[in-house]
């Protein structure tokens, strides 16, 4: 049997698999350790996802002349939602600009639109942007916004565009993750060496020194955490930062508290140490996304 991804075909070997259902399995898990997903199987002529399971899993793979599979990064999957809802909201500030006939529509949708969003989040934690939004949409009818004020129009045209925006820089930096993650490395490296200053600047009473410096590094590990999903799968990296986020919320907390003993060894003790072993981990991304397409030229996804 001939196996192909993405139309190209795939060096494998058989162990134990006896069926379709059986080599499906081995190529579905081989994808998304990759950060990879199915989205269409076809055994020779036949569209396998269109049809129940239980019309072919049995299915002898020596009866099978060509298994072709097209499969989506997860990464690329969030760069499209981020596109259609761009244009979304581009959309929306039409009819909020001149309201007419798709204004029902796009209010019908409101709800959709936004559990989508909560599903592939673009803004950084802590931004209350699409609150903000809902609360302009929230129980509205097209007939109520027409009759807006000016002032009211003017201000959800100026969110939406602010939104807009802040998709724009987030589907750029996530088809160039390369390229965005060497700016958040150099970022980090320049906020982790100012890390052991600020329990100094607590103690010297210079509160809001210490707050920029907290509160930027842990933007950029948030910038970091954003472009996880556009990397390669690198197991080594998720462990530290798995372990890196606790302590950055005890961080925080600590600060609020303005605890500087507490800081400063919190700063000396657990978060220079992890900082330390991420940043060897960072290196070696894509310079697209299209960079995160699986090898296909030799090995045993099976």
């Amino acid at each position: 049997m001939r196996l192909t991804i993405n139309g190209d075909e795939v060096s494998y070997s058989l162990e134990n698999e006896k069926t379709l259902a059986d080599v499906l399995r081995g190529v579905q898990s081989w994808l998304g350790s990759a950060g990879f997903v199915i989205n269409a199987v076809r055994a020779d002529e036949r569209d396998l996802l269109s049809i129940p399971p239980g019309a072919w899993s049995s299915t002898p793979v020596d009866s099978v002349a060509e298994l072709a599979i097209d499969a989506l990064h997860t990464g690329d999957v969030k760069i499209e939602h981020w596109q259609t809802l761009h244009a979304w909201l581009g959309m929306l500030a039409d009819e909020v600009t001149a309201p007419g006939p798709v204004l029902d529509e796009l209010l019908s949708g409101m709800t959709e639109t936004m559990d989508g969003v909560a599903s592939n989040p673009f803004l950084p934690s802590g931004s209350d942007g699409l609150q903000r939004l809902s609360s302009f949409f929230s129980g509205q009818a097209a007939a109520d916004i027409r009759r807006w004020p000016a002032e009211k129009r003017e201000d959800a045209l100026r969110l939406i565009e602010t939104l807009r925006e802040a998709l724009s820089r987030r589907i750029e930096d996530s088809s160039r993750p390369g390229d965005a993650l060497a700016r958040c490395t150099a970022d980090l490296r320049s906020l982790a060496g100012k890390l052991p200053n600020v329990s100094v600047l607590l103690q010297t009473g210079q509160d809001r020194a210490a707050m920029e410096t907290v509160v930027g590094f842990t933007d950029a590990i948030q910038n970091l955490l954003s472009l996880v999903p556009f990397l390669p799968p690198n197991a080594e990296r998720g462990r530290v930062i798995a372990d890196l986020t606790p302590v950055l919320r005890d961080l925080l907390s600590a600060f609020n508290a303005k605890d500087s003993v507490l800081i400063g060894d919190l700063l000396e003790y657990e978060v220079t140490p992890r900082i330390e072993k991420l940043m060897p981990l960072l290196g070696n991304a894509p310079s697209t996304a299209a960079g995160n397409a699986p090898s296909t030229a030799a090995g045993d996804p099976a």
